[in-house]
């Protein structure tokens, strides 16, 4: 499947360049690699010391930071950084912080 993504050329009008999303990305290129998340939650059906156990397995390289909350105050934002090391461990993180109770969309 090819993706358009616009490209600026040298006269500063954009053309249509393509990505092929179906081929795997050279992982020794794209990892080791600093990912930043942030996660927006339930507060009725979250508890932060699950999220906090969750992320114990991974190499965080900022701690897990509470943001700002909603104007109608039903959802929260926390904030955090983490180092990956494989694909793998990426694809773990985002099934293991999407399982907890009250996590609605990790960005």
């Amino acid at each position: 499947m090819r993706t358009p993504v616009p490209r600026q050329s040298e006269w500063g009008a954009f053309k249509m360049a393509t990505v092929d999303f179906s081929k795997e990305a050279d992982e020794e290129k794209v990892y080791p690699a600093v990912h930043h998340f942030k996660i927006i939650v339930d507060i009725a059906l979250f508890n932060e010391d699950i999220l906090k156990c969750e992320l114990a397995a991974y190499d965080l390289r900022s701690p897990l930071v509470r943001g700002r909350t909603s104007s109608g105050g039903k959802y929260v934002t926390y904030e955090v950084s983490v180092n990956f090391e494989t694909r793998m461990w990426h694809h773990q993180f985002d099934g293991a912080v999407k399982a907890v109770p009250g996590v609605k969309i990790l960005l």
